[in-house]
């Protein structure tokens, strides 16, 4: 993967190697997923369900305008789960171990920010907190897209307290924007 003068990936220029165009989809056609593929890689087309649902054209990467300041850390994780796809692995294992490559952003602060806004979260950073289990994390991710954390009051088990905690944790991207 091409890099920056510090090591860490440069995704928008290997795309640009892969023949890959990255398109920005409005925030209300994207939120549900933030991103997703069809691409050509290997000589396999791959793609997640929600691509071919929405019609992604092939070698496209879309991603939701309010993704745009976080761009090079969904781009590396979207490379890293099509490179597992290519390996063999589902859409699921793909994603999670995607998720583990994106250490490599470890300890910037953009990438820090990215991980605390509550549609991205990722479980072990919610259970971590006092009073928050595997199943409340389920019931929170279950009902997202929140487009504000007051939101967070209607799932099951959060009341004033848990939802404190919550605000205190993470962020949420403002869908009005």
């Amino acid at each position: 993967m091409p890099s920056d003068q510090l090591g860490r990936p440069d995704p928008r220029a290997e795309m640009e190697a892969l023949g890959y165009e990255v398109v920005y989809k409005p925030h209300e056609r994207m939120a549900e997923y933030n991103a997703f593929y069809r691409v050509e890689y290997d000589g396999e087309v791959i793609a997640p369900p929600a691509a071919r649902r929405e019609g992604v054209p092939l070698n496209e990467v879309w991603l939701s305008e309010l993704l745009r300041p976080y761009e090079r850390y969904v781009l590396t994780h979207e490379l890293n789960e099509i490179r597992y796809r290519g390996r063999g692995y589902g859409v699921e294992e793909a994603h999670e171990r995607a998720l583990e490559d994106d250490r490599v952003w470890a300890g910037d602060p953009k990438w820090e920010e990215l991980r605390r806004e509550i549609n991205l979260v990722p479980a072990d950073r919610v259970v971590a907190l006092p009073g928050f289990g595997e199943t409340l994390f389920e019931r929170i991710q279950r009902n997202r897209p929140y487009c504000d954390l007051r939101e967070l009051l209607e799932v099951r088990g959060i009341g004033p307290t848990r939802y404190e905690r919550l605000r205190e944790a993470f962020w949420c991207f403002d869908c009005d924007l």
